[in-house]
C-alpha cells in the first residue's frame, strides 16, 4: 500500500469514529447559561466532562442574541441562586468595570437594579478560561447530531467542518434549549402552538439617542406605515419615538423565532435581518432623521422558546408562583411570569406573592423513558407559564448546576439519574456553593 492511500485510510478512519471516540463522565451539550452551569458543576463534582457548544463562543443568548442584563439571582432581600455561574457573572461584571450593589439593601421590586448588565465578549472569553480552569474540555464548532446508546452510556455523534466526529459519555446534559438529544434519544418534545409561542427580540442600535425630531409625526407616519403593510405591526412594537430616541435597543419582535434546527435558525435570523432593514429604512425617511444609522446589532434574533421535554414531572405556573418546594426541588427560579405574544404591545406579567420563590424539581429534568440523560434550561419539563419566567439565564444556571451535579453523581456510581438521592445531590450542591431549596 502506498503512503498516500494509507494516510488517506487512516484519516477516513478517523472521522469516522472507528480509532475510537474520546471518552467522558459526563458530556453537556450546549454553552449557554444552561450548559455552562452544568459543565462547571460536574467538573466540580469530580467528573470527567467535556462541553460541546455549536458556536465559536460560549455564551448562548448573552452573546448571540446580547440579552445582557442576567437575573435574577436575588428574591426579597436575599440571594437564591450562587454557585460557580454566580461567581463567573460577578467577575465578569467587575472585569467589565461595573461595581456590585449591596443587593439586600435593594428595593426587591427594582428588577433592573437587580439584572447585572455583563460585557458579552468579557463574559464569553472569561466562561472559557473559568472552564478550562475547571477541566472541562470544550469543543467548539460542533453540532450534536445523533446519539447511540452503548453499555455503558451514550456515543454522540458531533457534526464539524472535519466531518462526523464522535465522543462518548456515561451520561449527557442536553443543554441546548430545544431538548434536542433529549429527542434523538427518544424523549417526547412538546412546544407552544404558532399562536401561543413567543415572539423572539433582535437588538440593533441607532445612532439617534437624545436627537430631536417631531415625535408625533414619526408616530403619525408608523401607524400610517404599518396599516400599509410597509412596516409589520411587530417590527417595533412599542412607540416608534421612544425607540429612535433610545437608539434603538428593545422593541423589535421577530414571530416564530425558532433556532432548533440550522433551517429554522437561519430563516429565523432572515427575517430579523429583513427587518432591520424596513425599519432603518422608514426612520431615515422622516424629516431631521435622513442620518440615522445602525452602529450595532446582536450577531442573532433572541429566541424565547422552541420545545420543552416531557420529563417525568411537569412544572405549572400555578405551582411555579406559589414557591411550591418538591421532595426533589434542587434549585430555585426567581422571575415573574413572562409571557410575550407578537399580537400584542406588551408582556403578560403576573408576580409572585412577597416571599414565594419557584422552584425547579429533578423530575422535570429527567426526559419520560429516557435513561442516563437530564435536560438543563428553558426545555425543561413546564407548562408554558413557568417556561415563560424559568427560561432566564440566571433561573437556566442555576438548573444547569443542578443538572450537573446529579449527573456527576450518577457517572460516579454508575447508575442512572433517577437513582442519585435527592439529599446527596443538595450536599454536593452546596459543596459547590450553590442554593438548595
Amino acid at each position: 500500500m502506498n503512503k498516500m492511500r494509507h494516510y488517506t485510510l487512516v484519516a477516513a478512519a478517523v472521522l469516522a469514529g472507528s480509532l475510537g471516540a474520546a471518552t467522558f463522565d459526563v458530556a453537556v451539550v450546549g454553552g449557554g447559561p444552561a450548559g455552562i452551569g452544568a459543565a462547571l458543576a460536574s467538573a466540580k463534582s469530580g467528573a470527567k466532562t467535556v462541553l460541546v457548544e455549536r458556536d465559536a463562543r460560549l455564551g448562548g443568548t448573552t452573546v448571540s442574541a446580547e440579552v445582557l442584563p442576567i437575573g435574577l439571582f436575588h428574591a426579597w432581600n436575599r440571594q437564591v441562586i450562587a454557585g460557580p455561574c454566580w461567581e463567573l457573572v460577578t467577575n465578569a461584571y467587575v472585569f467589565g468595570g461595573g461595581k456590585l450593589p449591596d443587593f439586600p439593601k435593594l428595593n426587591p421590586r427594582d428588577w433592573g437594579r437587580h439584572c447585572l448588565q455583563v460585557n458579552p465578549f468579557v463574559y464569553s472569553v472569561l466562561a472559557a478560561e473559568t472552564m478550562e480552569k475547571a477541566g472541562v474540555e470544550l469543543r467548539f464548532n460542533a453540532a450534536a447530531c445523533g446519539v447511540e446508546r452503548t453499555s455503558d452510556g451514550w456515543k454522540i455523534s458531533l457534526a464539524t467542518d472535519e466531518g462526523i466526529q464522535y465522543i462518548t459519555a456515561k451520561e449527557v446534559v442536553d443543554a441546548t434549549g430545544s431538548a434536542t438529544v433529549a429527542a434523538f434519544a427518544g424523549a417526547e418534545r412538546v412546544r407552544a402552538d404558532d399562536v401561543q409561542r413567543q415572539p423572539g427580540s433582535f437588538f440593533f442600535h441607532l445612532n439617534t439617542r437624545g436627537w430631536k425630531f417631531d415625535a408625533a409625526a414619526v408616530d403619525k407616519a408608523h401607524a400610517e406605515a404599518v396599516a400599509s403593510g410597509e412596516l409589520k405591526p411587530t417590527d417595533i412594537h412599542i412607540r416608534m419615538s421612544d425607540y429612535i430616541r433610545a437608539g434603538g435597543g428593545w422593541g423589535c419582535y421577530v414571530p416564530l423565532a425558532d433556532n432548533s434546527t440550522a433551517t429554522a435558525r437561519a430563516e429565523t435570523n432572515r427575517r430579523g435581518r429583513e427587518t432591520m432593514l424596513r425599519v432603518i429604512r422608514f426612520i431615515r425617511r422622516q424629516p431631521g432623521l435622513e442620518k440615522a444609522t445602525i452602529v450595532s446589532a446582536s450577531p442573532e434574533v433572541g429566541v424565547r422558546e422552541t420545545y420543552r421535554v416531557v420529563g417525568e414531572k411537569t412544572l405549572t405556573e400555578a405551582d411555579y408562583l406559589a414557591g411550591t418546594v418538591e421532595p426533589d426541588s434542587l434549585c430555585y427560579s426567581y422571575w415573574f411570569i413572562d409571557e410575550h405574544n407578537a399580537a400584542w404591545k406588551d408582556s403578560h406579567q403576573v408576580y409572585h406573592e412577597p416571599g414565594k420563590v419557584g422552584t425547579i424539581p429533578l423530575g422535570t429534568m429527567i426526559p419520560k423513558g429516557v435513561q442516563h440523560l437530564l435536560v438543563a434550561g428553558r426545555a425543561v419539563s413546564s407548562d408554558h407559564g413557568a417556561n415563560s419566567a424559568l427560561r432566564v439565564q440566571a433561573s437556566c444556571m442555576a438548573i444547569g448546576q443542578a443538572a450537573g451535579v446529579v449527573a456527576a453523581l450518577a457517572a460516579k456510581r454508575d447508575v442512572d439519574p433517577r437513582e442519585v438521592a435527592v439529599e446527596d445531590a443538595k450536599r454536593q450542591l452546596k459543596a459547590i456553593g450553590a442554593i438548595v431549596p
